[in-house]
């Protein structure tokens, strides 16, 4: 009976300890698998940080701050809500924040398999701040005209203005 007893336990306990080295053995692929996903979150990142059309971006922010008179951000991130995890290449947008309107400006893909950034395309979003500022500079500036008088238009005010000294006035007066 003991021994039944001690076997059956014996039993148990292997049985048990094959299961949880089966379970810590998925744990730690889920935890390679999240890493390896943060890895090509940050990398992609990064690269996105350096290509020429964020800088060209980054460049325009003191202009459009100036003459909308609102906070400018251009951010590069990466779009994770496909939800699809065996995907092979990642999407990012570079956006810009005027105020409280945002636009992606660019769509950028990541290969996860090379390591870079594949294909940098422009959506053709921008922010309404922009298109008008964008329409107000395309059009031609108005010429202000100055009225010149005419010699009856002089003679009319100094009519109406004997009462007043002038610098013509008091030299005749100190002629006199």
């Amino acid at each position: 009976m003991k021994f039944r007893f001690v076997s059956v336990f014996v039993i148990m306990l292997l049985l048990s300890a094959n299961s949880y080295a089966q379970v810590d053995k998925e744990e730690k692929e889920e935890k390679k698998a999240a890493i390896k996903e943060k890895v090509d979150y940050n990398v992609f990142r990064r690269q996105m940080l350096t290509l020429k059309e964020y800088s060209e971006e980054r460049k325009k922010v003191p202009a459009i701050q100036k003459t909308t008179k609102l906070k400018v951000k251009i951010v590069a991130y990466v779009d994770s809500t496909d939800g699809v995890d065996d995907t092979k290449t990642l999407t990012g947008y570079i956006r810009q924040d005027v105020g409280d309107n945002s636009a992606n400006i660019y769509e950028v893909t990541f290969d996860r398999a090379q390591k870079k950034i594949t294909l940098v395309k422009p959506t053709g979003e921008t922010n309404e701040i922009e298109k008008d500022d964008a329409a107000t500079d395309k059009k031609p500036k108005q010429k202000t005209v100055i009225k010149k008088k005419s010699k009856t238009d002089d003679d009319d005010d100094d009519e109406g203005d004997e009462d007043k000294p002038t610098k013509s006035k008091q030299k005749d007066k100190d002629e006199d």
